[in-house]
């Protein structure tokens, strides 16, 4: 070989193996940025989730306002329906006990009236008696046809006298009862009058609350309005950020079945679908798969709460397709399992480690160490959330791991 060929091949064997160093960190600067911009995605989905849930709190507190509101005006204007009522009441009661003190006072003036005559008459009686003297009294007693008449005389005008008084008596009584008659018409008129005063003023109170209530019902009610269309402007956007963490999430998806594919070689096959459990202890399954996360989208895996800590282990033989942090997932690590004798192609998936004990592209046995459990990543519940985040791929596609993984 001539010098010039033997600088052209040690030539592209140094290319060779700078492009072969360049794979694995051009795979991790992609895996990196497909994080990093599913981190962006899913932030600005859970803000605008959050602000979504704080219209609709604010919304649905509204229209418990609206609805204290409404039963309020509606107690008021039940209670106007009375006072009205009661009112109208009140008036003709005016208009009755007004009727019958003016009948009291005209039967007065009249019964004045009646004694007045009365005691004129005694009075004129009483000076025809006084001027009976000398011829005058003679004249009357001439006029006697008896001796009875001339005996009687004197008894006669006692009786006349008798008689007068008895009736300006009689007269006096009857008046005195239509005064009394007439106080108690009066006091019962302005009693009326009272409570008719006291029902316009409880009308006019009520008149005010209802006006306030109106207001404030009009007032809540543009506020609802308002909310409504910050709510329904918020959901587009919610929308539009749920697409976009979905759409990160299905580029970093993407990214994980394109290790898959680099590192399931024809090579890697899968002898037996006996997987193990990847924990050898665990308290309980917190959420399972298919259920709704907290923002509404369906879990892609299992959850199994375990102390910090806790080894886990390959629930199968495989290699390690990826190895680091993956945003949400935290501490990450996937097995790609290779082919089985089913003709499908198997994947799983370690979510949220408190350490990576493998590293990608080494081959792993069935029940080796690959990690630790932690709470590295977004993970929610008591305790630090600690937990395991299994996931399982067949040909791809996530399936429920409890449907070939012990529990």
């Amino acid at each position: 070989m001539s010098y010039s060929h033997l600088r052209c091949a040690v030539a592209a064997l140094l290319f060779l193996l700078l492009v072969v160093a360049a794979l694995p960190a051009a795979a991790e600067d992609r895996q990196q940025s497909l994080s990093e911009q599913k981190t962006q995605a899913q932030q600005e989905y859970e803000n605008a989730q959050k602000e979504l849930s704080e219209i609709q709190e604010q919304q649905a507190e509204t229209e418990s306002q609206i609805g204290q509101l409404e039963g309020q005006a509606a107690t008021v204007a039940a209670q106007l329906q009375n006072v009205y009522a009661s009112l109208q009441e009140a008036e003709r009661e005016l208009l009755t006990r007004q009727a019958e003190a003016n009948q009291a006072a005209e039967a007065l003036v009249q019964k004045q009236a009646e004694y007045n005559d009365c005691l004129g008459r005694s009075k004129e009686q009483m000076r025809a008696m006084q001027m009976l003297e000398g011829d005058g009294a003679i004249g009357l007693l001439a006029q006697a046809k008896s001796l009875y008449q001339l005996l009687t005389f004197s008894e006669v005008l006692q009786q006349i006298v008798s008689k007068n008084n008895e009736v300006l008596t009689d007269l006096r009584v009857q008046a005195q009862a239509l005064e009394e008659a007439r106080q108690q018409a009066e006091a019962a008129a302005q009693e009326a009058e009272s409570a008719k005063l006291a029902l316009d003023a409880q009308q006019n109170q009520l008149d005010s609350m209802q006006d306030a209530l109106e207001t404030a019902l009009q007032q809540a009610n543009e506020t609802w309005s308002a909310q409504e269309s910050a709510e329904q402007a918020q959901a587009v956007m919610t929308e539009a950020a749920r697409k976009a963490y979905e759409e990160a999430t299905a580029a970093l998806d993407a990214y994980v079945r394109a290790q898959s594919d680099r590192y399931t070689t024809d090579d890697l096959i899968l002898t037996s679908l006996d997987f193990r459990c990847p924990l050898d202890s665990y308290s309980m399954i917190t959420t399972q798969f298919g259920e709704a996360d907290p923002w509404g989208i369906p879990h892609r895996g299992t959850d199994f709460a375990a102390p910090n800590g806790t080894p886990i282990y390959a629930i199968a033989d495989g290699i390690i397709s990826a190895a680091g942090p993956v945003n949400s997932y935290g501490n990450c690590v996937q097995v790609s399992h290779g082919t089985a004798g089913d003709g499908s192609r198997y994947d799983s998936l370690y979510a949220h480690m408190s350490r990576i004990a493998v590293s990608q592209g080494q081959a792993v046995h069935k029940g080796d160490v690959i990690g630790y459990v932690g709470n590295t990543g977004n993970v929610f519940g008591a305790n630090g959330g600690y937990h395991l985040h299994l996931e399982l791929r067949v040909n791809g596609s996530r399936v429920n791991p409890l449907a070939y993984v012990p529990q």
